[in-house]
């Protein structure tokens, strides 16, 4: 089980208060996006911009570090990822999700590649809806577990993404819960097995998403609601 965000239901996303939260609440991980700054940051943060989650205004990728952080998040100002890393430690699992499905940038997946890098990459899973992001990264390095995020959008293309699965060497497929049932859900969840891919689902809030992704045996779940699905989780041991 890995916090959305954090612990995001319950303190502000996306920031270090929100994973040590996670953290306290007994999150096996976390999940989080990051984007690059003017300045060459990496910053976590979901938006391309800060207008929904800080009190201010402004494109993250023309904006500098020291910039964003004249605003905050109810006292929490925007992390870097190497901060997060810091506060974690070197054991504690995280998926990065690159977000360049908005703003394409290649600067992005190589500097991000190269911080998993120094800290301790088997851990770290990397995402993105972007999938050319994802095959960039593995021009990088041949070994990262990375994995394609699934939106709308990939709907009607999983033949041919299939395929660069396969070629890619992709250590998972993260798709979202709310598309249960359909077809071509159920179709790549079982080529998935087939390869030996693993499923992850995001994002699983409620009893019924969470028994779902048992049946489909889920290999992580990604929730806002850390508390909710941890009790969910301990009742099936009882």
């Amino acid at each position: 089980m890995y916090g959305h965000r954090g612990y995001s239901a319950k303190y502000p996303e996306n920031t270090l208060l929100a994973f040590q939260k996670a953290i306290e609440y007994g999150a096996d991980g976390i999940e989080l996006d990051v984007h690059l700054t003017k300045d060459k940051k990496i910053v976590v943060c979901h938006d391309e911009t800060i207008d929904r989650t800080f009190n201010g205004s402004g494109l993250i990728s023309e904006m500098t570090l020291e910039e964003l952080r004249k605003y905050d998040s109810h006292g929490q100002k925007i992390p870097t990822l190497e901060e997060v890393f810091d506060l974690i430690g070197p054991l504690f699992k995280i998926n990065v999700e690159l977000k360049t499905d908005v703003i394409e940038s290649d600067e992005l997946v190589f500097r991000t590649v190269k911080l998993v890098k120094e800290r301790n990459p088997d851990r770290v899973i990397i995402s993105s809806f972007n999938h050319k992001s994802i095959l960039y990264a593995r021009e990088l390095d041949k070994n990262l577990k990375l994995a394609f995020l699934f939106g709308d959008q990939h709907i009607g293309k999983t033949k041919e993404i299939e395929k660069q699965s396969v070629e890619a060497g992709i250590f998972s497929y993260n798709l979202p819960v709310y598309a249960k049932g359909m077809a071509e859900m159920d179709e790549l969840i079982d080529f998935a097995k087939d390869q030996g891919i693993k499923i992850v689902f995001w994002t699983v809030n409620d009893r019924e998403d969470m028994e779902y992704a048992i049946e489909k045996e889920a290999y992580i779940v990604i929730t806002n609601e850390i508390e909710k699905i941890r009790e969910i989780l301990i009742s099936r041991l009882e």
